[in-house]
């Protein structure tokens, strides 16, 4: 015998519905396995059982997620919100400051790394569905600014690192598109 119980149920991309969550009181299973406790007044007492799945619907309701974004994450949800892409090894300094004031400003930052060419680096980006881009070259780093690119708007052009930062901080506050 089973009591109340609660449901969690999601609806995926293609309009099936999946038990993500659920928690449900058991009469039976302590009564089954002769389950008993002493209670305050030093009498016996039979148990209530409390059942909850949440680990298994975790990772369904992260594969529902996934599949109604198709891995493109809006700002405010994405793993990496940022990513900086130096044009060479001579502006990763420069990159290496940036990423530290923006995380220090929590947002998920990191630096391209692969060492490849610019367009290269950007059509990982694109790939890999960044919501943000950054070069950073030699107009960036004498400027002390950013070019910036989004996968939503495009080309936002260049940015001062404390507008960029503004910019950010509000569209993910706000749940909006930058």
């Amino acid at each position: 015998m089973h009591g109340p119980k609660i449901d969690i149920k999601i609806q995926d991309a293609i309009g099936r519905l999946w038990q993500c969550s659920t928690i449900q009181v058991d009469f039976n299973l302590p009564e089954r396995f002769d389950m008993e406790y002493i209670a305050a007044d030093g009498n016996r007492q039979r148990p209530i059982m409390i059942h909850r799945a949440i680990f298994g619907s975790l990772e369904r309701f992260f594969g529902i997620l996934i599949e109604n974004y198709s891995g493109d994450f809006p700002l405010w949800l994405a793993p990496v919100q940022l990513r900086l892409l130096p044009v060479s090894d001579d502006f990763r300094e420069y990159a290496e400051s940036v990423a530290i004031l923006f995380k220090k400003a929590e947002i998920r930052i990191e630096i391209d790394s692969s060492g490849e060419r610019l367009g290269k680096q950007i059509r990982t980006a694109e790939l890999e569905k960044i919501p943000v881009v950054a070069v950073v070259g030699k107009k960036e780093v004498e400027n002390q600014n950013l070019s910036v690119r989004t996968r939503q708007s495009g080309d936002l052009g260049v940015l001062n690192m404390d507008d960029l930062l503004h910019h950010l901080r509000e569209a993910i506050i706000s749940k909006i598109v930058l």
